[in-house]
């Protein structure tokens, strides 16, 4: 009697603190145009955020999937310690597979999420981010911003590193947000991506978008911010197959 009590008071308070959590969340549907056209839903997600924890979900072939579960302690004004399943500090390309922090239909390159403990601290604009977990593992990246823009340096256990740069600019009057991820390591080979996104005032809330990596592969595209909430983007690739992405958060 005692365990059902303890059982029903667990499940009583893990629903309380869903209802009392903040939730977002995010879909999108690519049509495909190539020799024939083709239908899917890359991503489907939600993310639950309550005071210091954060529980973020995809759905993927029927099954539901973790994403993140995490939870942030601010130690001092100036460093957070960060518990449970994260992504791990190495690049910028965490983030850019959910639709709303891609104005792209594709993602440079894959993410990796771990479990363990991070931390992470920022000093008069210089930014350090820490973690460890299973097997030994361990990345870190150190980022500094200027004018506009943010250089990391990326390292982890398995020998890797990695340079970016990301930021924003004005030529000619028209804003410019680019990224770049530059490999450095032996095993890498010199990969690297470069992403920009040119969203002129006149153009009512279009953008072009323009992409090119290490593989000789050039993404051309165009993006437009039909509301707050949704998104049309397209890509066109060197080989001359196109995707159209309809993205929706809410």
């Amino acid at each position: 009697m005692n365990a059902t009590i303890k059982n029903l008071t667990l499940t009583i308070g893990i629903l309380c603190s869903f209802v009392m959590s903040e939730v977002t969340g995010q879909f999108s549907s690519d049509i495909s145009i190539g020799d024939s056209i083709s239908f899917t839903s890359p991503y489907t997600g939600v993310v639950l955020t309550g005071e210091g924890w954060e529980l973020s979900t995809n759905l993927t072939d029927g099954d539901v999937n973790i994403e993140e579960a995490k939870y942030n302690w601010s130690v001092t004004d100036i460093v957070t310690l960060t518990f449970g399943r994260q992504a791990a500090p190495y690049g910028i390309a965490w983030g850019l597979h959910r639709p709303s922090e891609n104005s792209f239909v594709s993602s440079p390159r894959e993410h990796s999420v771990y479990d363990g403990v991070g931390v992470s601290a920022s000093v008069k604009g210089v930014g350090i981010q820490g973690f460890y977990g299973n097997d030994e593992y361990w990345a870190g990246r150190v980022s500094y911003g200027l004018f506009d823009h943010t250089v990391g340096v990326s390292v982890n256990s398995d020998e890797g590193r990695l340079v970016d740069v990301s930021g924003k600019a004005s030529i000619a009057g028209f804003p410019i947000v680019s990224s770049l991820e530059y490999d450095l390591s032996e095993e890498a080979d010199g990969a690297y991506w470069f992403r920009t996104v040119v969203t002129p005032d006149f153009a009512k809330g279009a953008s072009l978008l323009l992409g090119y990596n290490s593989e000789s592969e050039t993404l051309y595209g165009v993006g437009y911010k039909c509301s707050d909430k949704c998104f049309l983007s397209t890509e066109l690739s060197a080989e001359g197959d196109k995707v159209l992405r309809i993205s929706y958060s809410f």
